[in-house]
């Protein structure tokens, strides 16, 4: 089996500028989530997303933009408390901590990770998952 050699990014430059653009667009979406833009999430979700959830759901772009524009989320709000950034070429991991607000207002520590692609469009989320952590 041969190696692959993926590009990657050796112009820090370029780096700090992935890496703002990703912050951003992670950014983007947790206000559109918080309230429910159907079009600014169709918009920041690649075609072929999975989207998993810290219960073990999986959904796809559609049922994640459903899910949230219906507010059929276990968690209303969700505040970053780690981030951290890892971009490489046309990719960029995202991933961090988070407390997340269930409807019954007790706060759950979260892990997330995102994996952020490069398009046309912009960056656009293609993988999310989250874990919770221990208590």
């Amino acid at each position: 089996m041969s190696a692959v050699n993926y590009p990657t990014m050796n112009d820090s430059s370029l780096i700090a500028n992935a890496e703002e653009a990703v912050r951003s667009a992670f950014a983007s979406f947790n206000a559109a989530a918080k309230v429910g833009d159907g079009a600014a999430l169709d918009a920041l979700l690649a075609s072929d997303l999975m989207y998993s959830h810290s219960n073990a759901k999986v959904e796809n772009k559609a049922e994640c933009i459903a899910a949230l524009v219906n507010k059929n989320i276990d968690f209303q709000e969700r505040e970053p408390v780690t981030i951290v950034v890892s971009p490489d070429g046309s990719s960029a991991m995202l991933h961090g901590k988070m407390d997340a607000h269930n409807v019954g207002g007790v706060i759950v520590p979260l892990h997330f990770m995102m994996m952020w692609v490069k398009s046309g469009e912009g960056w656009l989320l293609l993988g999310r998952h989250t874990v919770k952590l221990p208590s």
